[in-house]
């Protein structure tokens, strides 16, 4: 009789934990908190905080009294280029992040936070308050999100970074090294010459100034931390 009403027990507590949605819990204890799905995870265009970044850099370059054909001569980029990322058509590239910040002589922190007066020992980015600064398109299909840009002073520049579905025409380089570790997906990436493909948990580090561009593989999108050290 006593097995009996062990077993009784047990399956009532069973009956509550696998109740129908909708149905009074009778246990106090139980988590309640929404469960985050992974693919909340992936940037969205439409997500984010709000931020208009090709006002920003027009901003800056006025500040400064520089013509977009002087801006150019200073950071070897195109005069439409630059004029179709102040328009917000483009989006600029880590890489040309990188040289931004070196013409204006403000860190990539200092570029996408205009509020940032002070410079705090720490930078704490809520899952809800990154950056996407690169709209679908706009750069080869490749979705920014800055993440540390409280900061202003720092050796490194982390990024999550969802490569297109399809490998771009354009290599890129820049100054410093670069790390990819892969957060979801999996990521083609090509070195110069050679392609090394990335799976969830793979880390890869590299000379930034070697050629460098990657692409998600299959059916979804990859997601990756890149970390890059500025020049």
């Amino acid at each position: 009789m006593r097995r009996m009403a062990i077993n009784n027990q047990k399956q009532s507590v069973r009956r509550v934990a696998f109740a129908k949605p909708g149905a009074t819990p009778s246990n106090p204890f139980k988590d309640t908190r929404r469960k985050v799905t992974p693919s909340e995870l992936v940037p969205s265009a439409n997500g984010g905080a709000s931020f208009n970044f090709s006002e920003r850099l027009r901003e800056l370059r006025t500040r400064h009294g520089l013509s977009l054909e002087m801006l150019a001569q200073k950071t070897g980029l195109t005069k439409g280029f630059l004029s179709l990322v102040e328009r917000g058509l483009k989006a600029p590239s880590i890489s040309t992040l990188l040289k931004l910040s070196e013409t204006y002589n403000v860190s990539v922190g200092d570029l996408l936070d205009e509020r940032m007066s002070l410079d705090p020992p720490y930078s704490l980015v809520r899952r809800t308050e990154g950056k996407k600064y690169a709209k679908d398109g706009s750069l080869f299909g490749y979705r920014y999100e800055a993440i540390a840009f409280h900061k202003a002073q720092k050796k490194m520049e982390p990024f999550l970074v969802s490569p297109p579905m399809r490998m771009p025409q354009k290599f890129f380089q820049h100054a410093g090294d670069e790390m990819v570790y892969v957060l979801k997906g999996q990521v083609d990436i090509q070195l110069s010459d050679d392609q090394v493909m990335l799976f969830p948990g793979d880390c890869l580090y590299f000379d930034a100034a070697t050629p460098h561009r990657s692409r998600s593989v299959g059916k979804e999108r990859a997601l990756t931390l890149v970390v890059v050290t500025p020049s």
